[in-house]
């Protein structure tokens, strides 16, 4: 199998639809069940539905609670079958167009229907759960295993580049109109997994390397468990932990800026751009370091200075500190980003790729249920003081830490 730089390339627009498209959910969704409560800020500029922090939370794991039960089992299937289509892009191709009608029908039951606003949602969340892990594995189907940080890299600048499309163009739209960023959304995702369908060839079967035994999730988890030195046990944990760190800062900044910093919602969700340029710039250098001096290592610095960075966040009072500690936690979080999914794949048997990147996301799904619900719990319990999402996240990434300590597989073979 050899390296293509323009294939990933190609790859990477199908990753940065998807980015975009959950960017703009997840900075905006929260905002619309919020608005409208006594004590949530005016500044909003949109009536909502007045829910509180932990009921918001609750909602925003939705999308984690379904992908929990369907992303592991949607890989594990799509290793198994063959089409005429291919393994992976019969999934795109009824999932992607299933998304758009649901993202696209969410903003027009804003303040009026919280059940067919809710409708759309879990729409937009099932449809995009059927093809996400597919994506995913497409890295891993052709790219060769030493090159798989480098590839990441690629593609996950790809997606910083559709979180600040989202977040900058997002921003900007929203003051044209409120569903303006959805269209936008909607319309880059179709987009993006348009040209991966097109352009990019699967290999055949025959020409990938065969299984040792037919891919299954729940024979994996029994391999993970009975593995000798528990590396892919504390890699998961790992992952669980710092994705819970990650979820403090995506879920509940805007909340903080729009209370907080006292911007409105457009420029709050602007605001974000900045974590994304920063993805953008470094994902890349991520890879190439990670394949250098070693994935375990680039990991725990980018561990260490996102929970430096998310404690420092606890005292920031102005839109410029933001921005500065928001660029700083974005190249923190490249290093973990870009080297990780390469680690879990690296650790899979031979033929289990879709398996192994199901249960990546099983770790990150299951981390993003607890996250917004517990991080939402402590908001409350400390009188809707958004700053405290700060502090809990960088609590969660120091035992993530932890949990890498132990790792021992999942560099380059």
């Amino acid at each position: 199998m050899k390296f293509n730089y323009w294939r990933i390339l190609l790859l990477g627009f199908g990753f940065m639809g998807v980015t975009l498209l959950w960017g703009i959910y997840n900075a905006y969704v929260p905002i619309f069940l919020q608005a409208g409560r006594p004590d949530f800020s005016s500044t909003a500029g949109v009536s909502g539905f007045g829910l509180s922090a932990v009921w918001t939370g609750f909602i925003m794991t939705f999308d984690n609670i379904a992908a929990l039960f369907i992303l592991p089992w949607i890989g594990a299937f799509s290793d198994r079958i063959w089409t005429k289509f291919g393994r992976r892009k019969p999934f795109i191709m009824g999932g992607a167009p299933l998304a758009f009608i649901g993202f696209v029908a969410i903003p027009l039951f804003i303040g009026k229907s919280l059940i067919f606003f809710m409708g759309s949602i879990f729409l937009t969340l099932l449809a995009m759960d059927l093809f996400r892990t597919p994506v995913v594995s497409f890295m891993g189907d052709i790219t060769p295993s030493p090159k798989r940080s480098q590839a990441n890299g690629m593609i996950n600048l790809m997606g910083g580049i559709g979180g600040v499309l989202a977040f900058a163009v997002g921003g900007l739209l929203f003051k044209v109109s409120v569903g303006a960023p959805f269209y936008f959304g909607g319309i880059a995702m179709l987009a993006g997994c348009g040209v991966l369908l097109v352009f990019i060839k699967e290999p055949k079967p025959d020409e990938a390397n065969t299984p040792e035994e037919k891919p299954a999730l729940l024979n994996s988890l029994k391999h993970i468990i009975r593995d000798h030195d528990k590396s892919a046990i504390f890699l998961l944990g790992a992952i669980f932990f710092w994705f819970l760190g990650y979820g403090a800062l995506e879920v509940f900044f805007t909340s903080f800026a729009v209370n907080r910093l006292g911007v409105d919602s457009g420029e709050a969700t602007f605001l974000l751009a900045y974590f994304s340029l920063a993805i953008i710039v470094f994902s890349p250098l991520s890879g190439w370091i990670g394949s250098k001096v070693g994935r375990k290592r680039t990991i725990s610095i980018g561990i260490i200075g996102f929970a430096a960075l998310l404690a420092i966040g606890f005292f920031m009072e102005t839109v410029l500190a933001a921005k500065i500690i928001l660029l700083l936690c974005g190249i923190s979080w490249s290093f973990i980003l870009v080297n990780s999914l390469p680690m879990a794949l690296d650790m899979a048997p031979v033929g289990h790729i879709g398996v192994y990147t199901g249960l990546y996301y099983l770790a990150s799904q299951l981390s993003n249920i607890v996250g917004p619900i517990l991080s939402g719990k402590i908001i409350d319990i400390f009188n809707n003081d958004y700053r405290t999402a700060f502090l809990y996240g960088t609590v969660t990434l120091i035992i993530a830490l932890l949990f890498m300590i132990p790792v021992k597989r999942g560099e380059a073979v």
